[in-house]
């Protein structure tokens, strides 16, 4: 519950200071969430859970559609576009990089 109230205050601070500071002064604000990162912590996480080594390779598609999780270097293109000029006026926007939906999610196998 804590998780989810805390980035319902940060979707709607990010929008709010995304119109405000842009406005009065040029300063953009977006917000990235991303979903399951294949970090070394994550990683080792999963192998104090029992889980072996090259766990990420065997996902299955209802929790990774695509056959793998995002990698810590597609999060930081992402970053990078955000941060440059490409970007442009764009700002109080809220960018997921999940690879599927939040809202009507169905784990359930029929």
């Amino acid at each position: 519950m804590a998780y989810s109230v805390s980035k319902g205050a940060l979707v709607t601070m990010t929008r709010n200071l995304g119109d405000t500071l842009h406005r009065e002064s040029g300063v953009r604000v977006n917000q990235l969430n991303p979903g399951w990162v294949l970090t070394e912590r994550e990683i080792q996480r999963k192998h104090e859970q029992g889980m072996p080594d090259d766990w990420y390779k065997q996902l299955p598609p209802e929790l990774a559609p695509s056959g793998r999780i995002l990698y810590p270097h597609e999060i930081a293109a992402a970053a990078v576009y955000w941060l440059a000029d490409e970007s442009g006026p764009i700002s109080g926007q809220i960018v997921d990089l999940e690879q599927y939906p939040f809202i009507g999610r169905n784990l359930s196998k029929n």
